[in-house]
C-alpha cells in the first residue's frame, strides 16, 4: 500500500546512489559528509535526502553507453503475402503462347 507525502521506511539517502553527490564516510555511523555537485558548486547536504528533483542513478546508463549496447534488428518476414495469387505458368507454356500470338 502507498501513502502519499507519507514517514518514509528506511533511513538510506538517496544521495548514496546519486552520480552528482560527494560522500564522505567516516568510521563511525555519525561520521558521513554529503556534498552535491549538480549545481557545479560543491553544496553540503546537512540531512538524509528521501526525494531529489535532481537525482540521476549514477549505475544507469546514459544515452551514448545504452546506443553502444545496442543490437541493430532488422526486420524478416517469413510470412506469405496475403490475398488470391495466380499460379505461375511453366515457361514452355509461355513461349508457346507468345509464339502463337505473333
Amino acid at each position: 500500500m502507498y501513502v502519499k507525502n507519507g514517514t518514509p521506511i528506511g533511513s538510506q539517502s538517496q544521495c548514496s546512489t546519486c552520480e552528482y553527490a560527494h560522500i564522505l564516510r567516516g568510521y563511525r555511523e555519525s561520521e558521513e559528509i554529503t556534498y552535491c555537485n549538480y549545481a557545479s558548486d560543491l553544496i553540503l547536504v546537512p540531512f538524509k535526502v528521501r526525494d531529489c528533483s535532481n537525482f540521476s542513478d549514477k549505475s544507469r546508463p546514459n544515452w551514448e553507453q545504452m546506443k553502444d549496447l545496442a543490437i541493430e534488428l532488422n526486420p524478416v518476414s517469413y510470412a506469405k503475402p496475403a490475398g488470391f495469387c495466380k499460379k505461375p505458368e511453366p515457361e514452355s507454356e509461355v513461349a508457346q503462347e507468345v509464339a502463337v500470338t505473333r
